[in-house]
This record gives structure tokens, C-alpha cells and sequence, in this order.
């Protein structure tokens, strides 16, 4: 059995004890929209793994091990999500149908990449980034650096699609190392200096764009 089978059965079951408590074998195959004995086989794997603890008719919950890990793989499924909606401007469906199968193969490193650029902020106990989860990320917002200034970019946080997908375009993501070169006026675009290239961004889009300065 595969380790997409194997996790799809954790998501399954986190999903009925979060509303009853404790998953039935017959529950948990009408989820799957399997036989109830392919359901009993799997969860003596899973069992056998430290992921669930089973009682034959007495039903499934997930030890901590296995709570951990499902919520890991949904996580990643929300953050897969949202950026092929926000960032790569697809249909909610489509993105949901790509995101299920992204969920099992997503590396941690790239999901923390992925919720860096959507500026996923409120996700409440994400078991992807944790501690250093967007929402606990440091870093001084691009419109209030000095001439001068310069470091690599930490993270966006903006709830506005859009602003995210042209940011993106011009090059704004997290890790490029990036300076300010110029104010125009008080209120005027920002002179910023990435790679070879010198790029003016007004007011409103440099303040969505967090950096860690270099000491």
C-alpha cells in the first residue's frame, strides 16, 4: 500500500474524530469509498505503525504520532491550495484536485516557500512551519528601509491575490537578496536594486514585502 493510500486514511480519520470523536471501520469506508475489510487490513497497518489506536469494534482514534503527521499532510494540502489560486490564478476546483495529490509529495522546505510568498499568516497551528511558521517571521517591511539598506527578502503578507501574482511576477520572492537604491518623494515609488536589475514599486506593494536586513 502506498504512502498516498496510507495518508489519505489519516486525513479520513482526523476528520471524523474532529467532529465525533472517535472513526468507525464503516465511516471511514464510506469516506474512502472502500469495503470495510480493505478499511480493517489498513488500519492494522497503521496501527502497527503508531499512527492510530484500534479496537476492533470499538473504533479508531489517532495517537499523537499519527495526529502530528495528519495534520502535517492538510496543512500542506491548504498551503498547495492557496498558492495555485493566488499565485498561479487557478480555478478553486482544479487547485483542490492538484493540491491532493501535491499533499504526499510536498516537501516541508517547499511548503514553507510556497506559505512565504501567499503570506499565509493565519493558519493557526500549522504542523509545517511551526515555530517558524509566516506569522511568527521577522523582518522590516520594505517601504521603511533607508537608502542604503539592503538584505534578502523574508516573506509577503497581503490577503489580495492579485497584489501577490504581480510581486511574484516582477520578482519579489522570498531568499533574493534585494537593496534600496533611491526615494523619489515622500509618497513616490521606491528604488529597489535585485540581481542586475534596478525596479521602482509604489508605496502600497513595497509594504507587503517583509526583508531581513543584513547587520
Amino acid at each position: 500500500m502506498g504512502k498516498g493510500s496510507r495518508e489519505d486514511y489519516l486525513l479520513r480519520i482526523l476528520r471524523i474524530t474532529e467532529e465525533e470523536g472517535i472513526a468507525k471501520t464503516n465511516d471511514i469506508a464510506a469516506l474512502m469509498n472502500v469495503s470495510a475489510a480493505s478499511v480493517t487490513e489498513m488500519l492494522r497497518v497503521l496501527a502497527g505503525d503508531d499512527l492510530i489506536e484500534y479496537r476492533k469494534y470499538r473504533g479508531v482514534s489517532l495517537t499523537a504520532k499519527g495526529l502530528a503527521q495528519a495534520k502535517r499532510i492538510r496543512d500542506k494540502h491548504q498551503i498547495a491550495e492557496r498558492f495555485l489560486m493566488d499565485v498561479l490564478d487557478k480555478e478553486q476546483g482544479e487547485a483542490h484536485e492538484e493540491a491532493c495529490k501535491m499533499e504526499h509529495i510536498l516537501s516541508d522546505e517547499s511548503a514553507k516557500s510556497m506559505c512565504r510568498i501567499i503570506g499565509a499568516a493565519e493558519m493557526s497551528g500549522c504542523e509545517v512551519c511551526g515555530t517558524e511558521c509566516i506569522k511568527n517571521a521577522s523582518g522590516i517591511r520594505l517601504n521603511r528601509m533607508s537608502t542604503g539598506m539592503a538584505g534578502r527578502i523574508s516573506h509577503l503578507k497581503c490577503d489580495d491575490a492579485e497584489k501577490i501574482r504581480k510581486l511574484v511576477a516582477i520578482g519579489f520572492v522570498p531568499g533574493r537578496s534585494i537593496s534600496l537604491v533611491n526615494r523619489t518623494t515622500n509618497n513616490g515609488p521606491i528604488i529597489f536594486r535585485m540581481g542586475e536589475s534596478n525596479i521602482a514599486l509604489d508605496q502600497d506593494l513595497a509594504s507587503l514585502v517583509f526583508v531581513h536586513v543584513d547587520q
